[in-house]
């Protein structure tokens, strides 16, 4: 087997590799891990700025239901059954009037703008610093409660809601309203709520709202409403809890989402931030160094090249020209470029030749040449990768149990190497070529699962005799060039027929198949001489011992197939009447 050896351009570049291969990984790995404390920070971040905005909501509802309850209990309330038991109608003017006056110092002490009023069921009145309200015991009925209640804001002041609270005295009346002997009504417009919420907006990058989880929203006044719907949207979709964190995907981007519930409103804080901007400074970081490493890549690349091209190409014409030589071919010379370090050299090197010129080496060429074809075809039977994938795999299921899987993998690779080592016979039979795809098609689907595969011979075919390893490489690069890189996999179908004086098989994929242009050019190279082993000489050295075997009209021929991938044909003159 051809010894492969690395040329310095190969080595300098590996090198390269090998320094900047770690330092990418490494870099990739503490990226990640200061993504992931970025992510986190983030998240405890925007849930302590969230339990802030809970706690300073909460302060606030807790001091105006106190306020309600402080004024229900006032004495001066409690005292009174019935305004007719003051003496004099000035009375009752003077006490309505100071009444009036308490609630505004009441009103007065509140962060945010409220208004109260004292509804006096016994009496059917209603006190309020405000417009004059008129009592109405429906009214009491369908709102008291004692928790806030959100109702929308009546008609001609606008759109929102209003938040409302009542304070009964006693308490024990709190589920028959009209037996209390006062129910204070404190109620607040959410604009406080949004004035709250544009304040908190101020120092962040975030959008907060609230949602009462039935499709009420109150949102601050610059509020992108139309992703601010989608995010509620995915959060209707959670599980109801105190506290919720999680990453949502809407219109592409990534979004953290936070809420929590403020059990004495029964609303639900929302606030979400668009991960993508927070992160671009990190992802802009990432773009620059790997830009930088690839930068530096290519310049050690080109500067190897340089050294590659002045140095180890010249010396690369000599060996392969002293190889000539050494094959008997004394025509070969090394053109001259002025300037070269080596001119020296060459010139000495074609003056030798020119001397050697009348030797004859036709025969001892063409003995090397053969040797050389040799040595490719056994160097095209073992693929080392194929080998240490098929391996890998039997590790890999022995580790998950699946002993059957690794079982068939051995099994078929043990059949397949021990078919493509054995060289004491250079024939082999049909059958036995298509045992060989038979256990070389079974690896492939154990390691891929997504190749399927047809093989319809008739039997009067199975006998015939042709060069060993005929169909293998051909049923390889259906595999590897045509169904491997096409998602989804695919079906082979190898098929055959015959008549008296020939035989045919066909051997189709619906693989990516090719273009029309690299079709004429690949059947144009396969009656030219190859001479790098890896543009397709599997196909040329089956298409050679065709036609070395059984003479003119015999090779292959390709052709787009119905499916979309390539059909491969070999044709064979069948030799006498006799089958082998």
């Amino acid at each position: 087997m051809k010894e492969t050896r690395l040329t310095i351009f190969h080595k300098i570049v590996l090198c390269i590799l090998l320094l900047l291969v770690p330092i990418v990984l490494l870099y990739g790995y503490s990226n990640y891990v200061s993504e992931s404390v970025v992510r986190q920070e983030i998240a405890n971040s925007l849930v302590s700025r969230l339990t802030y905005l809970q706690n300073r909501l909460n302060t606030q509802i807790v001091h105006m239901s106190k306020s309600a309850i402080q004024l229900s209990g006032d004495p001066s309330l409690t005292s009174v059954n019935s305004l007719e038991s003051f003496k004099s109608f000035f009375d009752i003017i003077e006490f309505k009037s100071e009444l009036q006056g308490r609630i505004s110092v009441q009103s007065n002490t509140l962060e945010w703008p409220a208004d109260i009023s004292i509804y006096f069921p016994p009496t059917r009145q209603v006190i309020t610093p405000g417009p004059e309200l008129e009592y109405d015991d429906d009214y009491l009925r369908s709102r008291v409660s004692n928790r806030w209640k959100a109702r929308p804001k009546p008609e001609g002041k606008g759109q929102g809601y209003d938040f409302y609270y009542y304070a009964i005295n006693p308490f024990s009346a709190s589920s028959i309203p009209l037996q209390a002997s006062n129910i204070v009504e404190i109620r607040f417009s959410d604009a406080s709520l949004v004035r709250m919420l544009d304040e908190y907006k101020e120092a962040g990058t975030s959008d907060p709202f609230l949602y009462d989880g039935t499709g009420g929203m109150i949102a601050n006044s610059t509020v992108d409403m139309p992703l601010a719907l989608k995010v509620k949207a995915a959060l209707a979709g959670r599980p109801g809890t105190a506290q919720n964190s999680f990453h949502t995907e809407i219109d592409g981007h990534t979004y953290l989402v936070n809420s929590i519930n403020t059990p004495v409103l029964g609303w639900t804080l929302v606030d979400y931030v668009p991960m993508e901007q927070v992160l671009l400074p990190i992802k802009k970081s990432n773009t620059m160094f790997y830009v930088s490493t690839a930068l530096l890549l290519i310049m050690s690349v080109v500067a190897a090249f340089l050294l590659y091209r002045n140095v180890q190409i010249p010396i690369k014409h000599l060996l392969r020209n002293l190889q000539r030589i050494k094959r008997g071919d004394f025509s070969a010379r090394i053109t001259l470029r002025a300037g070269s370090e080596f001119q020296f050299v060459f010139q000495r090197f074609n003056e030798m030749s020119e001397q050697m010129k009348d030797l004859i080496e036709n025969v001892y060429r063409a003995q090397l040449t053969a040797r050389d074809a040799q040595l490719k075809q056994m160097q095209s039977q073992i693929n080392p990768h194929f080998l240490y994938n098929c391996l890998y795999f039997i590790v890999n299921m022995v580790r998950l149990g699946n002993n059957e899987a690794a079982e068939r993998m051995a099994v078929n690779l043990g059949d397949y190497f021990k078919y493509t080592t054995r060289l004491e016979k250079q024939d082999a039979t049909l059958r036995e070529e298509l045992e060989l795809i038979h256990s070389y098609l079974e690896i492939q689907n154990l390691r891929m699962s997504r190749i399927r595969y047809e093989i319809d011979i008739p039997a009067d075919m199975l006998e015939l005799a042709l060069p060993r390893l005929l169909l293998q490489p051909l049923v390889e690069n259906a595999v590897i060039h045509g169904l491997e890189p096409k998602l989804g996999g695919g079906v082979i179908v190898i098929s055959g027929s015959r008549t008296e004086q020939q035989a045919r098989i066909v051997v189709e994929d619906s693989g990516i198949g090719m273009t029309g242009e690299w079709l004429k050019e690949w059947e144009r190279s396969l009656s030219e001489p190859v001479v790098d082993s890896n543009s397709g000489y599997g196909v040329w050295n089956v298409n050679q011992r065709l036609q070395l075997k059984f003479g003119s009209g015999s090779g292959i021929s390709c052709e787009h197939a119905e499916s979309g991938g390539l059909r491969v044909i070999l044709n064979w003159n069948i030799p006498g009447d006799k089958e082998e």
